[in-house]
């Protein structure tokens, strides 16, 4: 049986205690804790291809972001991981650097530990740093939890994943391509053979794993007719209100980021040359800023241009597709990293929980989201003016064009698949609802001790209401962390008798509003978890009102 990774250092509360939640944030004496815990719970057989020691292998094929927080997802699980990446070391240059509240807070959980920038997020256009305008409308972002939305460049996570990697005895090896894959492994272009029980493919948008596997995608392809110079630069500019700025004069034009607090910064050159002098490169960005004695040392350059498509198949056998190996979509939004790092936590639970239906909702609940969030970024490409304002106004205008609010994409969707009992389907389109419906993300309430309802999540997990003793004490009989919780009835709409069960990777699995007196808690409880595990059929575990 694998290991269970460490739970939070805060011990859960005891059956039949009661905690009260409120919904204002906690007092600065008593900051949210967001530890560590274990995305697997104990009710987990783990019926999963082993190696003959016990534990599986899983084989990451790429490096990046998205492939490396994937490693450390499985690696804080007991499982053994093999991370190959054909660059000879960790990529300097951030192609993305916006972390949503919703992948802070699956770092946090996984104790990836990164600081972000408190960098308001918006666009300003102007003839120079000197003479912006705000584009962005205000809008007050819901809270979700105790993580914020934040800037973190990828390079600075991609070293706090590594560095934790290695802490955990994972294997990670640079300048190692793969040339070919099988359900067994893959095999390096040195000749290395890499076993593994799994292969996950992380190597992005020009994925060789799904190439070889012949793996094809749907949507329109590159947008727009050209290309962009992603021009990564050291400077001392003067910092814009937000974090986007489009400048344009008579002299030179593009897209200004700011990295993060050490002077870094992205200039986008539409149709820019990679080969261009570096001395050209820094006149073009002293005449778009307007700073004319600015000395910017160009760091790296990278070519890129606006794509859309999803992969027509997650999995194929024992290989799974994750990040932009999966999906691509348009910078607008800021979707791409970010469901990436929601594809592998999606991933390592089941992987870790075992059994090859539950396998297949990975492609069941992340494929229709990447499809959806595809569709918004192209429709966000399109409609700039909407996307830059989110004027509670102009909700009928984005509804006209199909443009969904931006919390839907970010933590907004529901699964809808074997592996959650009754889904719900999405209510709202422009508004974020988190009702304790099976198929959402788990509501969040702050509790009296500063902590969230978020952070309580400690593999599979009962929150209840204040008369639910029956259903603690299934729990405890299960070896499952569960908790009465004063005002939970209201925030996850059921009574105070009910009860909803939340997956390791905090969306709720079942969610029963009240109990019938004839009805054993235990037995409900047991079938609600091998129904989400996709151990056995359909049984009668409909919702009781």
């Amino acid at each position: 049986m694998m290991r269970k990774g460490p739970r939070s250092r805060d011990e859960p509360l005891v059956e039949g205690s009661v905690a009260r939640l409120r919904r204002g944030a906690p007092s600065p004496a008593t900051p949210a804790a967001n530890s560590p815990r274990s995305p697997s719970g104990s009710m987990v057989d783990h019926r999963s291809r082993m190696n003959e020691g016990g534990v599986m292998r899983v084989v990451i094929v790429g490096g990046g972001t998205v492939g490396l927080c994937t490693a450390v997802f499985l690696a804080r699980q007991g499982v053994m991981v093999h991370v190959l990446e054909r660059r000879a070391k960790v990529n300097d240059h951030p192609r993305a650097f916006g972390l949503t509240d919703r992948s802070a807070e699956i770092l946090c959980e996984a104790g990836i530990k990164v600081e972000t920038a408190n960098f308001a997020r918006g666009l300003m256009r102007g003839r120079s740093l000197a003479e912006l305008t705000p584009v962005t409308s205000k809008f007050e972002r819901p809270e979700i939890g105790p993580a914020k939305l934040g800037s973190c460049p990828q390079d600075l996570i991609d070293r706090a994943a590594l560095l934790l990697l290695r802490e955990l005895g994972s294997q990670v090896d640079f300048n190692s391509e793969v040339v070919a894959v099988t359900d067994e492994g893959v095999t390096t272009a040195d000749g290395r053979v890499v076993a593994g029980d799994y292969v996950i493919a992380a190597d992005g948008i020009r994925s060789r794993i799904r190439e070889l596997l012949g793996i094809g995608v749907t949507g329109p392809g590159t947008i727009g007719d050209g290309h962009m110079l992603n021009v990564l630069f050291r400077a001392e500019l003067p910092a814009p209100p937000l974090s986007m700025t489009f400048l344009h004069n008579e002299r030179a034009s593009g897209i200004l980021y700011r990295v993060d607090e050490s002077g870094r910064w992205l200039f986008h050159i539409r149709n820019g040359d990679p080969n261009t002098p570096a001395e050209q490169i820094q006149q073009q960005i002293r005449d778009a800023t307007g700073v004319t004695d600015a000395e910017p040392e160009i760091i790296s350059r990278l070519p890129w241009s606006s794509t859309a498509h999803v992969a027509d198949e997650f999995r194929r056998g024992n290989v799974f597709l994750v990040g932009d190996a999966a999906h691509a979509v348009p910078p607008v939004g800021g979707f791409g990293l970010n469901m990436g790092i929601a594809d592998g936590h999606n991933l390592a639970w089941k992987l870790a929980a075992g059994g090859d239906a539950l396998l297949d909702t990975y492609d069941a609940e992340r494929r229709p989201v990447a499809l959806f969030s595809m569709q918004q970024s192209v429709i966000r490409a399109e409609n700039h003016n909407l996307h830059w304002n989110n004027d509670p106004a102009l909700a009928s205008d984005r509804r006209a064009v199909g443009m969904a609010g931006i919390m839907i994409p970010v933590v907004g969707y529901r699964y809808d698949s074997p592996a959650v009992i009754d889904p719900e389907p999405l209510p709202d389109t422009e508004d974020l609802v988190l009702d304790g419906a099976p198929g959402s993300r788990l509501p969040h309430r702050w509790l009296p001790d500063g902590r969230s309802t978020v952070d309580l999540v400690d593999g599979f997990t009962l929150l209840a209401g204040t008369a639910a003793d029956h259903w603690l004490h299934a729990a405890r009989e299960l070896g499952m962390v569960a908790h009465a919780l004063e005002g939970w009835a209201e925030a996850a709409n059921i009574k105070e008798d009910g009860a909803v069960l939340v997956r390791p990777d905090g969306f709720i699995g079942w969610r029963t509003a009240t109990t019938r007196a004839h009805a054993s808690s235990e037995q409900r409880l047991r079938a609600a978890l091998d129904r989400i595990l996709c151990r056995q059929g359909p049984s009668d575990l409909t919702q009781e009102a």
